[in-house]
C-alpha cells in the first residue's frame, strides 16, 4: 500500500503532533482535532484515503455544514482546519493542496455581537459580587472587560506576568505575547484579591504562580479553566438579575472594544490592546457602534419612521 492509499484519518494524529511541536495553543489543537474528526465523519470516515482527499470532497463538506445552519464564523474555522491539514499533507508529499487552498466559505454578512450598553455594564459591576469568591470573581470580570482579555488569556496569568501595577503580559492566540493595560478598577480588584489569595494558599499549604485558582474537594488546587470563567460571568449576571444566557466572557471583551470605539479610540489602538492579528477583525466594532447609533436614531428622531 502506497502512502496515498492509506486511510487519511491515520494522518490526523501525526498532524496534531506537528501542531503541538509548532507551539500552537492547546485550544487550537483541540479545535483542529474536533473539526477534522467531523470532516472525515461526514465525508466517509476511515474509507477516505489520501488520494480521495480532493476539492470535491471538501466542497461537499462545506455544503453539508452550510445547509445545517452553522454560524459563518464556525464554518470558517472548520474550513481553516481542513486547509491546515491539507497543507501539512502536501509538505509531507501526500497530496497537492493548491486546489483546496482556494476554496472559500459561502459569502454571508458577519453577525454583529449583541454588545451590552455601558449602563448594563455599570449594573453588572456595581456593589458586592454575588458569588462564593467575590474578590477573585471581580478580578475575572474586571480584566475581561477592562483589559479586553480572552478567557484563555485570563486563566493563563501568573503573578510574575505583571510588569508593573498597570501593565500585564498575556499570551494570546499562537502563544503570542503582548502587553495590556490594567485599569484602575482592575488594579483595585487585584489588590483586594491578593491578600485573600495568600490566605487560601497558606491555609491549604499550597503553592502556585497562578493569579486565579480554586480550591476543590480534598484541598486540591485547580487553576481556573475557560468553563469556570464562563460560569463565573453567568453567576454574576444572574445575581444582578440579568439574563445569564446572554452573558459570557467574550461578550465582555466585545464590550471593551465597542465602548472604546464609542469614545473615540482609534481602531489600530483597539486592535493592539485586544491582540488582533488583522485590522479587519477590529473593524466589527465600527459596525456595532453604527448599529447602536441607528437604534438610538430610529427610537428618538421624529423623521426616523414614516408616519
Amino acid at each position: 500500500m502506497t502512502p496515498t492509499q492509506e486511510p487519511a484519518t491515520l494522518k490526523i494524529l501525526e498532524f496534531l503532533t506537528y501542531c503541538g511541536a509548532r507551539n500552537l495553543s492547546p485550544n487550537t489543537v483541540r479545535a483542529y482535532r474536533a473539526d477534522l474528526a467531523q470532516f472525515f465523519e461526514l465525508s466517509g470516515g476511515s474509507a477516505i484515503t489520501m488520494e480521495c482527499l480532493n476539492r470535491k470532497l471538501v466542497r461537499g463538506f462545506i455544503v453539508k455544514l452550510h445547509n445545517s445552519g452553522i454560524m459563518p464564523q464556525s464554518l470558517r474555522r472548520k474550513i481553516a482546519a481542513v486547509k491546515a491539514f491539507c497543507k501539512w499533507c502536501e509538505a509531507e508529499g501526500l497530496m497537492e493542496s493548491s486546489l483546496i487552498e482556494s476554496i472559500a466559505p459561502p459569502r454571508g454578512r458577519n453577525q454583529m455581537p449583541d454588545v451590552p450598553s455601558e449602563a448594563e455594564l455599570k449594573h453588572l459591576f456595581e456593589g458586592e459580587i454575588p458569588t462564593r469568591s467575590p474578590e477573585r470573581d471581580r478580578v475575572v470580570i474586571e480584566l475581561l472587560y477592562g483589559s479586553g482579555l480572552r478567557a484563555a488569556e485570563l486563566i493563563g496569568i501568573n503573578i510574575e506576568d505583571f510588569r508593573d501595577e498597570d501593565v500585564l503580559v498575556v499570551r494570546g492566540k499562537g502563544r503570542r505575547e503582548r502587553l495590556v493595560i490594567v485599569g484602575e478598577y482592575a488594579r483595585d480588584s487585584i489588590q483586594a484579591w491578593l491578600p485573600v489569595r495568600a490566605k487560601l494558599l497558606a491555609k491549604f499549604n499550597l503553592e502556585t504562580s497562578a493569579l486565579l485558582f480554586s480550591v476543590g474537594p480534598n484541598r486540591s488546587f485547580e487553576r481556573l479553566d475557560v468553563r469556570s470563567v464562563g460560569r463565573i460571568v453567568k453567576a454574576v449576571a444572574e445575581g444582578r438579575g440579568l439574563d445569564p444566557h446572554k452573558w459570557h466572557p467574550h461578550l465582555l471583551r466585545h464590550a471593551c472594544g465597542t465602548h472604546m470605539h464609542d469614545h473615540g479610540a482609534p481602531l489600530q489602538s483597539i486592535g493592539t490592546l485586544l491582540g488582533h492579528a488583522k485590522l479587519s477583525t477590529t473593524e466589527v466594532y465600527t459596525r456595532v457602534s453604527v448599529g447602536r447609533m441607528m437604534k438610538v436614531y430610529n427610537h428618538a428622531h421624529p423623521h426616523a419612521v414614516p408616519a
